[in-house]
């Protein structure tokens, strides 16, 4: 009696098993859908990247130090190539979460950026290199060039940037060898004329 038993229960936890569809169709014949990417998985992929810099996805994203994200929010504005001149433009812009923030971007020796071969392209800030006060809500952009860059390249792996950001309670920066320094990451090139 217990091997029936036993042979029945084992029939009834392998019968699921062996009776998969190969052809793709549920048990009333239909076609099955497909599966849905989970909007949870999604978000801790995200979250994952930007705080660890680790590349799961080919999605553009910023990583910086977490106490610089309660201070402002950074985001990529644009990256345009010329392609008579290999020079790239990346604009970022950063927003203050409160008035009474200051902010640097970059080093006066320079910014990197490499691609997914770990070729080095040198860069520096288009701008006065000073930083700026910033008021909460209200974009304020950077923009940095990198130079010979082959107009083959389709993005940049990742740039580098030095930052500093403070207000009146908190500060933060990795030119002072407090944190890493912010990594840009996954950088699609529109190559064009710049303006």
């Amino acid at each position: 009696m217990k091997k029936l038993i036993l042979v029945m229960l084992s029939c009834a936890f392998l019968a699921p098993v062996f009776a998969q569809d190969d052809a793709g169709t549920d048990d009333a014949g239909k076609p099955k859908k497909e599966k849905k990417e989970s909007k949870f998985g999604n978000f801790l992929r995200r979250v994952g990247e930007s705080t660890t810099g680790i590349n799961m996805s080919n999605e553009t994203f910023v990583a910086v130090d977490i106490r610089a994200k309660q201070l402002a929010d950074f985001s990529i504005q644009s990256c345009v190539g010329d392609p008579s001149t290999g020079s790239v433009i990346l604009t970022i812009a950063v927003t203050a979460k409160s008035n009474g923030c200051r902010c640097d971007l970059g080093q006066y020796s320079g910014e990197k950026a490499y691609d997914s071969k770990g070729n080095e392209y040198k860069g520096k800030e288009a701008g006065d290199g000073y930083p700026k006060n910033l008021v909460a809500g209200v974009p304020v952009q950077y923009q940095f060039v990198f130079t010979s860059v082959p107009t083959s390249l389709a993005q940049l792996e990742v740039v580098m940037l030095e930052f500093y950001i403070q207000n009146s309670n908190d500060y933060v920066g990795s030119n002072m060898s407090d944190v890493e320094p912010m990594q840009v990451r996954n950088i699609p090139i529109a190559w064009g004329i710049m303006e």
